[in-house]
């Protein structure tokens, strides 16, 4: 099976590539930039630019879509960046898809879903995002959905927990806590360290595309999330347990998505997914990793 990985020169990406290739596919990665990786090709390409898409989805049999701004606080800066490549982008990705006739799955994010109308959340919850990073992925997720039905372009949407492991970006709440402890700086809470999060282990997101790219299911979108909630006190607290500092708390950060309990049954159901890194071993990963703090 060949496999195209947009946005494959990023922290999800990576990973998802590696997954893949562990799993025996053939896998071509798609972004503005190469990485040097030696166990993959890579197509240096703009989503933006249908026709060379096509040509880079050309003679592949599946399109995992991560490219993205998936920067939360660029995409709040910038929303007509993040409507251009999280909409116009993805729409392309449908048409290439049609194109050359490929699968597409496609990482959404389980924001969709704004405020929680009740607990669980499954995905037959009301979706109401409120921040341009959101609104466009679902946006994006709408216009492949669509595709599946009206054009037939085969393709699955995995709203993502929130996702976590080696090689974050650096303004990530994980690394800007562990660089902030490794310094012995004060960590800062923004609110009151009770809001939660199913932190997700890239390993295990890499999972579930592997399992998408190679089921049957189309036009369903499904939600992958750790079964573990977090909380960003918890977070800090393991932090400062490994790398000893002060934790204060400052005022709520604007736009921060309200906590909801995702469930995850219907991913097990539909794709046989589960994860297998509990946030203790996933943590423990990330503290004892080397860092430059230059």
């Amino acid at each position: 099976m060949r496999v195209l990985v947009t946005g494959s020169a990023g922290f999800l990406g990576g990973h998802i590539c590696r997954t893949l290739l562990e799993d025996g596919m053939d896998v071509t990665g798609f972004d503005l930039q190469t990485t040097g990786r030696t166990d993959i090709r890579e197509d240096v390409g703009d989503l933006l630019d249908l026709d060379g898409l096509t040509n880079a989805a050309s003679d592949h049999d599946v399109i995992c879509h991560i490219g993205a701004i998936g920067d939360v606080y660029l995409a709040a800066e910038q929303p007509q960046l993040a409507a251009s490549v999280n909409v116009t982008g993805t729409t392309h990705i449908a048409i290439a898809a049609e194109r050359v006739g490929a699968r597409v799955v496609y990482a959404s994010t389980w924001e969709v879903y704004g405020d929680p109308h009740y607990e669980p959340v499954d995905e037959t919850h009301p979706t109401n995002p409120d921040h341009p990073y959101n609104i466009t992925k679902l946006a994006g997720e709408r216009m492949l959905l669509a595709a599946d039905k009206l054009h037939g372009v085969p393709a699955v949407a995995l709203r993502l927990g929130t996702a976590y492991g080696l090689g974050m970006r650096t303004n990530s709440v994980f690394e800007i806590f562990i660089r902030k402890a490794i310094k012995g700086e004060p960590l800062t809470i923004q609110g009151d360290g009770a809001q939660g999060r199913q932190f997700t282990h890239a390993s295990d997101i890499g999972r579930a595309f592997a399992l998408a790219a190679r089921s049957e299911a189309r036009g369903v979108a499904l939600n992958i999330v750790s079964p573990e909630m977090v909380t960003i006190k918890q977070l800090a607290e393991a932090v400062v347990e490994r790398f000893p500092t002060e934790v204060s708390f400052g005022e709520p950060r604007p736009g921060d998505v309200a906590p909801s309990y995702v469930s995850g049954a219907r991913a097990s159901e539909v794709l046989g997914w589960k994860p297998g890194v509990d946030f203790e071993t996933g943590m423990r990963e990330l503290l004892e990793a080397p860092r430059d703090l230059g």
